[in-house]
């Protein structure tokens, strides 16, 4: 089920997942206006992700906006796109041809359990601003956890990407919102962001079998008579459901 980002801290939302392994696993993916998507969030299930929707919905941008580029922070568009198109700029994903000026965010939240049962919360992101007549984008980089080790700030808990108004924060705000509280810290040049990420051993979070993401198109059924009709795909693998959320975007199913 694809949950909403609700951005003011009035708005009560539900319960965030939580960690049940101690060794580091997905819980969350969040785009907060980029592409068509103004704010939302996929969620994991012990490791798994399920995206669902019609061709074209943005099932691949919710991918290739996050992983790999959370981990390697390379912007080149062989990385981003889903069909490695080097014509196709970053800036695009902002503007989309009607936009004068954007700032958008991307980011994955990381969950563990610690020995004595307490949890643990990584957050990894990346803010990005895009202007009409640019080709290049600007970006910065930022990691959340407690800088003290005790208790980890989460988006969507304890900070918001946008304001009340939900205006998106810019990459001053969000430095003084995490640096001076002291719940993260912004990177301005993507090789001090990888570092810091080594540093954290992220590199070895399970991004195999254990974590899976799955992209399900919807079957295009062809009537006798002409026309076309589409048949939901309720039933993807044994245990494995979903619900879907709108035409016009991909939803996400969490293993049961």
């Amino acid at each position: 089920m694809t949950e909403t980002l609700f951005d003011s801290p009035q708005t009560p939302r539900p319960i965030l997942p939580e960690p049940q392994r101690e060794r580091w696993q997905p819980l969350r993916i969040g785009l907060v206006e980029l592409f068509h998507y103004d704010s939302e969030e996929f969620w994991f299930r012990d490791g798994h992700l399920l995206l669902r929707g019609n061709n074209g919905t943005g099932k691949s941008k919710v991918l290739s906006l996050s992983l790999p580029f959370l981990f390697d922070a390379q912007l080149r568009p062989s990385r981003i796109e889903p069909d490695g198109d080097n014509g196709k700029k970053m800036a695009w994903n902002l503007l989309m041809d009607g936009y004068k000026r954007r700032i958008g965010y991307t980011w994955i939240e990381f969950g563990r359990r610690q020995a004595d049962g307490t949890a643990r919360y990584l957050t990894l992101g990346a803010g990005l601003s895009a202007v009409t007549g640019k080709t290049q984008v600007d970006s910065w980089f930022f990691l959340i956890e407690d800088a003290s080790g005790k208790q980890d700030s989460r988006i969507g808990q304890d900070l918001w990407l946008t304001s009340e108004q939900r205006i998106v924060l810019t990459r001053e705000r969000l430095r003084e919102l995490l640096e001076e509280r002291g719940q993260g810290t912004v990177f301005e040049n993507a090789r001090n962001y990888r570092r810091a990420v080594d540093e954290r051993r992220v590199e070895d979070l399970p991004l195999g079998p254990a974590l899976e993401v799955r992209l399900v198109e919807r079957p295009r059924i062809h009537r006798p008579h002409g026309g076309i009709l589409w048949r939901p795909q309720t039933t993807v693998s044994p245990g494995m459901s979903s619900r879907a959320k709108s035409p016009s975007r991909p939803s996400s199913g969490r293993l049961t």
